[in-house]
Parts: structure tokens; C-alpha cells; sequence
């Protein structure tokens, strides 16, 4: 079993599962003596250094550790440039101004109010405290605790939680004896993190160092039981979850308890005697791994290790095993303790991986939002501008060009939406190597001249259901990925990356190649080992020098959803195969082409309500060219009493879904108590399955941001001439 093995079993093995019950079990398991022994190796600089350092870097954040005093316990992992700078100005004596000291507690702070309380204020409420210095520097103090005693704190900051004021920057300047002008210069390159931000990063440091924390005193206990009760520990009967068996020095299965029977399969008449290699799958008994078992744990005494064993039906699974020499001489035996732990390793795997791709959705759906926000502004002031240029106008191409370019900025943030959960995918039947066709000049531009692609691209395929753009995303990062891996092998000599499509089976299907078309990526590159492998679809992994190893990851996520199959081969210095296979389409359906609208002309007043004032004006604008009357509100709980006071008058309601006092949603009930009947459409840009989620059929219309002004303009004629009249009974069950 390894280290991890056994420190999960000691945790588990405390009384109860909620985290009272755990610290109970700690305070009353550690001593006062125990406690101070090992106070230091709890918080071993060089073993929280790797784990500190990573979150520093990933979250883009300095973070330390510190002890109960304020003492700081290794270095400031990943110091940001403000806070560097300045203090750096502390010892340069390159100002007139004497240097002054900042209080010993606080690692963080530029300019504390007053001493920073941080640190006790943390170990004396046991609650993450955030604290903001006259500089605008913000961070926060997490305790750490073992049982009831307290430890030390985590401290991660050093940003700023708003664009940074350029009076505090210049006290900061004077109070360290720098220049004010590069210290406002590497301000205002330094990313602020809102205090939203910083709470949830908090959070997870706190969580991150509870389980570390608990991690290493696991190790230790294991490790004082394993020097002081190897023997008994191992020989415990009854156990029917560990496999506890002995060995003698020449690998004669002397012992053999009924969890060991429960797991192998023989019982103990059976393997009594017989050489303790039969539990072993052939590829390691070729390596001779069983000897070397025995040789590592007479040479260290005890000996950890995971692999797969094999069972007297000949199934297998993965095992952690700890080997421990017993006795000394020609008495000399060696004992084993083994678990399955195939399925834990699974579901944790499993786990980790839906965490890291949830983050990844929270985090595209945020950013979808705000750039949908950002687009809506641009694409609908393109529209306006357009309206009041003459056709002729040379200014007309150019502002057609940005239209262009704006729309396809808006289909890859749909993109984010779609990989995000938050908007569905715009689902047609297509030929794949037609759409490959259409775009290897695109994918083109982005390989290397020294690689060279080539394509064999089937025709007459069956179609294929699914996102075109999705399609698109998952060829070019298939062919980029192959050219990096060509030109990291070969460098200038060149090499190759051919792209070919067929037929194939899938596993699922009948077996038959027409159940499926398929994709192939090959190239000639420097292939992967098996460690690389197993990782190459982690959304933090990556082999490059920068970026953040999502591209395959989005693949994975795509594959899945559209119940296809992907395969992938590789060898160090041989190259690498990607082949996905897509479940083929029953018959060809080709997609409807909608007619062109004309542009509607209306009357009377309508009801603008949204957060962002450049949205606000843009409306208002497109609105009243076509003959409206517009009023606005910055928030639900403004437009529900602008509604009250107009409800005679107003025609239609266009209602943003997240706004600050009020959200669109409570609004929506609100207005719909006062005027049943009043067209209600919701403007979001999470895509539309939020906004039918929360209204359902009450909604008289959906428009996605960003939109074009004739798009608006139609869904809110539309809307008003197909009015939805909801019963005051349905109204009633939604609780407002």
C-alpha cells in the first residue's frame, strides 16, 4: 500500500465523518508532548513549498506560510510586482527618505492602517480574515489549526481588488523610499482580483491546507505505528478489506488471512507453501518484481508499492501494498498488507476530473457573459452606424468588415457557452470532410512551414450530427497539437501531419463501418510516453512553455457529448495518432434557410431594463428609429416601480437577467403580478437555457447577446404581436 493508501486509511479510521467529529478525534489522538515534537515537520517548509508554489502560480497570487507568531516559515511564493518593488525600495537606500519598518506580523501589507491584526485575528476566530492596506493591496489570512491547537496561517494576496488609486500608490512610494512613477506603472499592469475572486481562491487555499495538513500528520502516525507495531498491524485477523499475508526470504507464502483468501481467491491450504508469485500478472514476474519486493524490504525494512495483482480466476486489480521486513536471521520473514483500491482510484480520478472541468465551465461562463455584453455594444453601434451611410459610403466596407469580424467573435463565445453548460449547441448535418475542405487554409496558417500536411479526405460520407464550430475546434487543435509535436522533434528538417477521414464501427453500434465516421491525425513527431498519456486531456496539463493545455481537454468534452469514440496511439520518437469516430446520421436532412424578415416599424413605449448603461443607450437608440418610445432602469427594483407608475402606457418589457438590487428574475414575477398580459423578453447572455430554466413558457421571448439591431427589433414586434397570456393560477406557482 503506498503512503497515500495509508494515510487515507488513518484519517477514515478517526470517529465520525463531519469535520467536528474529525478535530475531536485529532485532539483527543495528539498529545501535548506529541504536539510539540512535531511542530516543526507539521509545517516543513519544503513540503508545503511545492503545493504553495503551484497555487501561487496558478491563481496568480502570492501565497506564504507563516507560524502562530507571524514568523514566515519559507519564502513568499510567487510575490507580485507592487509588493516586490516596493519593498525592494525598503533596503536600497535609494531615497532621502528613511525606509520605515512595517510591522513584524503581517507579510502582506504596504501600508497598515495600524499594525495588521490579520494573523490574530484569524487564530483567535479560526475564520479566513480579509484585509485591505492604505496602499489598495488586498489579501487574506487563513488559519491553520491541528485538532483545537493552533499553528500558523496561510497568506495569499498582494493585489488589488480595484484599479489601484494613484495617492495611495504615491504614500506607498514616499514610505518606501521608491519612485512613485514605476510603482504606478507596475500597478496598473498588475490584474486586480475582485474581493469575489479572492474570497473563492481563499476558500480552496483554506481546503487545500486543511487536507495537506491532515495529510502530513496521517504520515506521521503511519509512520510511528509502522516503526513501533509492524508485526501486529500486519497479523490483525478478521480483516476482510486488506489481504495480510507473510512470506519467507525465499517467497514461500508462510501466512494467509481471510481478507487475503476474500481478495486472491485461495484459500490458505491452497497458497501455504507455495511462492508468493502467483499473485503476480506475467509482466511482472518477467521483470522479476516479487524478488525485488522482498530485496527492497530487507535492505530498508519496509517497502511501499502499487501495482496490479492477479487473482486465482485470473481477473486483476490495483493494489497498494506496504511490505515490511519481520524478524531478524534465518527467522526472518516479510509481511504484507494489500487493498483493492481499483475502484477508489477510479471514482477519485473521476472526481477530480468533473472538478477541474466544472471550474472550467464557472469560468468560461463568466467570461462568455461579459464579452456577450461587450459584443452587444459593438455590434449593435455598427448597425446604427451603417443606417446612417449612404450605400456608397467608402466607410460602409470597413464597418461591414468589423460587423463580420464581431459575429465571429460572438459564435466563439457561444462556444465558451456551449463548453460551459450554459447554452446549447447549434445542432446540423454536414459533411465532415467537406468541412474539412472548407477550412485547411485556416488550419493551414497556423502550421509551420517546415511541416508538412497532408490530407485523404473521403467523399460521399453519411453525414454527421453536430455542431459545426464544435467540429471546427476540434480539427484545428488536433492538427496544431500534431505540428508543435512534428516541429518539437524534428526542428527544421521538417516532418509531416496527414489528416485523412473514413468509414469506421463503433463499439456501441451494430459493428458494421457505417455506424460511424472517423478523423485521423497523424504525425511523425516525438510521440508521448505513457505518463504524458494518461494526462494529455487534463485541463490543467500542458507540455508547452505557456498556455493553459485546454485545447484537448475541449475535445474530450465534445467527444462525450456527441457519444463518440476517440482513440490514441503513441510512441516516443515515433509519432502520435489521434482517431476520433462519430456516430454517423440516419439520413441526410439538410439544414432550412430562413427567410430574411423585413425590417418592423412599431408604437408606443417599451421598457428597457439593464445594468449597463452602454446597453441602456444602445436600445434606446435602435428603438426609437423604428418608431418607440423608450424607458430604462438600471435594475429590477427600479424598473418594477417605473412599470407601476406606467403600466397603461408600456408596451413591452426587455429585461437583463443578472443586475445588481434587484435581479431580472424577481422582476419578471413582480411585473407580471401588476399586468398579467404585459410581453415580457429576457436579454441574456448566458444563452437561453438559464433564462427557460427559470420562466418556461411564461417568457414572451428570448434574445441571445450579442444582437443585431434588426434581430432585436423583430423579437420584440414579434413578441408583442404573439402575446403569451398565462393564467393567474400559474402565476401563483411560482411563489411570488
Amino acid at each position: 500500500m503506498s503512503g497515500r493508501g495509508l494515510r487515507r486509511t488513518a484519517l477514515e479510521s478517526l470517529p465520525g465523518d463531519k469535520e467536528n467529529a474529525t478535530e475531536t478525534a485529532i485532539e483527543t489522538a495528539l498529545s501535548d508532548v506529541d504536539f510539540v515534537r512535531w511542530h516543526a515537520e507539521l509545517l516543513d517548509p519544503e513540503s508545503w513549498g511545492e503545493i504553495l508554489n503551484t497555487f501561487g502560480r496558478t491563481m496568480k497570487l502570492a501565497v506564504a506560510l507563516a507560524d502562530d507568531k507571524g514568523n514566515l516559515i519559507g519564502p513568499i511564493h510567487n510575490q507580485q510586482p507592487v509588493w516586490s518593488l516596493a519593498r525592494s525600495g525598503a533596503h536600497s537606500g535609494t531615497s532621502d527618505a528613511p525606509p520605515q519598518q512595517t510591522s513584524p506580523v503581517c507579510l502582506f501589507c504596504l501600508l497598515p492602517p495600524s499594525p495588521c491584526s490579520a494573523l490574530e485575528a484569524a487564530l483567535t476566530t479560526s475564520q479566513t480574515i480579509y484585509t485591505s492596506d492604505q496602499s489598495g493591496l488586498t489579501h487574506a489570512t487563513i488559519p491553520l489549526f491541528l485538532g483545537h491547537r493552533r499553528l500558523g496561517v496561510l497568506v495569499a494576496g498582494q493585489c488589488f481588488s480595484q484599479y489601484p488609486q494613484p495617492l495611495a500608490l504615491q504614500r506607498a512610494a514616499k514610505h518606501f523610499g521608491v519612485a512613485p512613477q514605476p510603482l504606478w506603472e507596475c500597478a496598473i499592469h498588475q490584474v486586480p482580483v475582485s474581493r469575489a475572486t479572492l474570497r473563492l481562491y481563499a476558500d480552496l487555499l483554506a481546503a487545500l491546507g486543511r487536507a495537506f495538513l491532515r495529510q502530513r500528520y496521517a504520515s506521521i502516525l503511519n509512520r510511528e505505528l509502522l516503526q513501533t507495531s509492524e508485526r501486529f498491524r500486519l497479523m490483525v485477523e478478521g480483516s476482510k478489506d486488506y489481504a495480510m499475508l507473510t512470506v519467507d526470504g525465499k517467497g514461500c507464502v508462510t501466512s494467509w488471512n481471510p481478507g487475503a483468501a476474500n481478495l486472491f481467491g485461495y484459500t490458505e491450504a491452497e497458497i501455504v507453501g507455495e511462492d508468493y508469485s502467483a499473485l503476480f500478472t506475467p509482466e511482472d514476474l518477467r521483470s522479476g518484481i516479487p524478488k525485488f519486493n522482498i530485496q527492497q524490504a530487507a535492505e530498508s525494512d519496509w517497502f511501499e508499492e502499487e501495482g496490479w495483482q492477479l487473482r486465482k480466476d485470473g481477473t486483476r486489480f490495483l493494489s497498494e501494498s506496504v511490505i515490511a521486513k519481520l524478524g531478524e536471521g534465518e527467522a526472518t520473514e516479510y509481511g504484507f498488507l494489500l487493498c483493492d483500491v481499483t475502484e477508489a482510484r477510479k471514482a477519485a480520478e473521476s472526481a477530480l476530473q468533473a472538478q477541474k472541468l466544472e471550474s472550467i465551465g464557472i469560468l468560461a461562463g463568466g467570461i462568455a457573459h461579459d464579452f456577450n455584453n461587450l459584443l452587444t455594444g459593438i455590434l449593435g453601434n455598427l448597425s446604427l452606424a451603417m443606417l446612417d451611410l449612404p450605400g456608397d459610403s467608402p466607410a460602409r466596407p470597413l464597418l461591414d468588415l468589423a460587423e463580420r469580424s464581431s459575429m465571429k467573435a460572438a459564435a466563439l463565445v457561444g462556444q465558451l457557452l456551449v463548453y460551459a453548460g450554459r447554452s446549447p449547441a447549434v445542432v446540423t448535418q454536414f459533411d465532415l470532410s467537406a468541412l474539412i475542405s472548407e477550412i485547411v487554409p485556416l488550419v493551414q496558417t497556423s502550421v509551420p512551414k517546415s511541416v508538412r500536411l497532408t490530407l485523404s479526405l473521403r467523399p460521399d460520407l453519411p453525414w454527421i450530427v453536430a455542431d459545426s464550430t464544435e467540429i471546427q475546434q476540434i480539427v484545428m487543435n488536433l492538427v496544431i497539437n500534431a505540428a508543435e509535436a512534428v516541429g518539437d522533434a524534428v526542428g527544421e528538417e521538417g516532418g509531416s501531419v496527414h489528416v485523412s477521414t473514413g468509414l469506421a464501427g463503433l463499439s456501441a453500434g451494430t459493428g458494421n463501418s457505417t455506424d460511424g465516421v472517423y478523423i485521423e491525425v497523424r504525425d511523425t513527431g516525438c510521440g508521448m510516453d505513457a505518463a504524458t498519456k494518461r494526462k494529455i486531456f487534463d485541463p490543467f496539463f500542458t507540455t508547452k512553455f505557456t498556455g493553459r493545455g485546454l485545447g484537448l481537454a475541449a475535445v474530450s468534452g465534445i467527444v462525450q457529448r456527441l457519444k463518440g469514440e476517440m482513440d490514441v496511439e503513441s510512441v516516443p520518437g515515433e509519432g502520435s495518432t489521434f482517431r476520433i469516430v462519430f456516430p454517423a446520421a440516419r439520413a441526410r436532412v439538410p439544414v432550412p434557410v430562413k427567410a430574411v424578415a423585413a425590417d418592423p416599424q412599431g408604437t408606443g413605449v417599451i421598457l428597457v431594463v439593464d445594468d449597463d448603461p452602454l446597453i441602456r443607450d444602445l436600445v434606446r437608440g435602435i428603438l426609437e428609429r423604428r418608431g418607440y418610445t423608450v424607458l430604462h432602469a438600471e435594475n429590477g427594483k427600479t424598473a418594477v416601480a417605473m412599470f407601476r407608475a406606467n403600466t397603461e402606457i408600456i408596451k413591452a418589457v426587455l429585461l437583463d437577467l443578472t443586475m445588481p438590487v434587484m435581479g431580472g428574475k424577481e422582476a419578471f414575477y413582480l411585473m407580471r403580478e401588476i399586468q398579467s398580459e404585459i410581453p415580457i423578453i429576457i436579454s441574456t447572455g448566458y444563452g437561453d437555457i438559464e433564462a427557460r430554466d427559470n420562466f418556461g413558457t411564461l417568457v414572451s421571448g428570448i434574445i441571445q447577446k450579442p444582437y443585431t439591431t434588426a434581430a432585436l427589433v423583430e423579437q420584440i414586434a414579434a413578441s408583442i404581436a404573439h402575446t403569451k397570456k398565462p393564467g393567474a393560477e400559474v402565476l401563483r406557482a411560482t411563489g411570488y
